[in-house]
């Protein structure tokens, strides 16, 4: 039965929550959050090499599709974990691009030396769980402390700051995506290799633009909330009623329950947690941008797998759909709307 990692990052939460609420004295609370940080920091300093190297071992000789489920992280760092163990890098800072994923894993994980334990998925679930915890409990100690600074800066109501920026935003997808196509027109490699590249490409665009759509509604919603911008939407490249959507999603509210109005919006933002980020004015625009261009680069590198797709599932390749979907690592499901864009899987 795969963990349920939500559920145990809020349980975490949750604890940290209950061990502070107690702790009157704002000296004494923000004495006993460092503490729960540091030792939650400790345990993860501990875990985290073990973790990845089983996580390693699992992906590369028993890897699928879902396989980053178990583990409570996305399917390319699973991919970064395992490559930088069978490359022998310690991290991404590393890489002067990203390395390819192995078409026969197992057989490049053997060379490289890398074990294979037995029950190597449940052995990597297991200290990923206790991984995932300690993450959720140093991040729960660090918001506490984060939360007297805020109170304290916000208490007067909103915090000035100067008109914000507006990007051209089209401009912006228009570039990321030419610049997509421009380097896989360069591409000079057999359509295996170039089916391989672009469903990475996919993978590498989805998370960034996963990534930085929390950063982006982070930033907008704390000068929204917390300062005294207007037209906040317009600097995020989103409608207004898109950032209806995100104060909603800020403030726990139903898609029919109305967000206060102004006055009363820094007090209900941070009843619910909202963080208040510092100079998010200059941020926001260049989160929004790179969002942006994280998107086009995701439809973009989409279309030419796709393309990649039907080219080897044709004649004379004739890959079958499971080939497919393991040399995409997309489910199978994916890969029928490919090839049959007309029909209903």
């Amino acid at each position: 039965m795969t963990t349920d990692y939500e559920q145990l990052r809020q349980k975490a939460q949750d604890e940290v929550n209950e061990e502070l609420a107690s702790v009157k004295d704002p000296f004494e609370r923000r004495a006993a959050a460092e503490e729960i940080r540091d030792q939650a920091h400790m345990e993860l300093s501990a875990l985290k090499e073990e973790r990845k190297e089983l996580i390693a071992s699992a992906a590369l000789y028993e890897y699928t599709p879902q396989l980053h489920e178990r583990f409570g992280i996305k399917r390319l760092q699973m991919k970064r974990l395992a490559m930088d163990v069978l490359r022998g890098l310690k991290g991404r800072e590393n890489w002067i691009s990203p390395p390819s994923w192995p078409a026969d894993r197992a057989k490049a994980a053997r060379r490289a030396g890398i074990p294979h334990p037995d029950n190597v998925v449940e052995q990597a679930e297991k200290i990923a769980a206790r991984y995932e915890y300690a993450e959720a409990r140093r991040d729960a100690a660090v918001t506490h402390l984060e939360a007297a600074h805020e109170a304290v800066r916000l208490a007067g109501g909103r915090v000035k700051v100067p008109a914000l920026e507006r990007r051209n935003f089209d401009a912006v997808r228009k570039r990321a995506r030419n610049k997509v196509m421009r380097q896989f027109a360069k591409l000079i490699v057999g359509p295996e290799e170039l089916l391989r590249a672009a469903a990475e490409a996919v993978d590498r665009a989805e998370e960034d633009a996963a990534d930085l759509l929390v950063e982006r509604d982070a930033a907008m919603n704390s000068l929204s909330f917390y300062t005294t911008a207007r037209g906040v939407y317009y600097s995020a490249g989103i409608s207004r009623q898109g950032l209806v959507r995100a104060q909603q999603r800020a403030l726990k509210l139903k898609r029919d329950e109305k967000v206060p109005p102004r006055a009363e919006q820094p007090a209900a933002a941070r009843r619910a947690g909202v963080k208040f980020i510092e100079d998010a004015d200059k941020k926001l625009p260049k989160l929004a941008s790179a969002y942006e261009a994280a998107v086009a680069r995701h439809a973009a590198a989409i279309e030419i797998r796709d393309e990649a797709v039907r080219a080897l599932h044709a004649a004379p390749h004739a890959w079958s759909r499971s080939q497919l979907a393991e040399a995409i690592g997309r489910d199978h499901k994916i890969v029928a709307r490919i090839v049959n864009p007309d029909r209903t899987s």
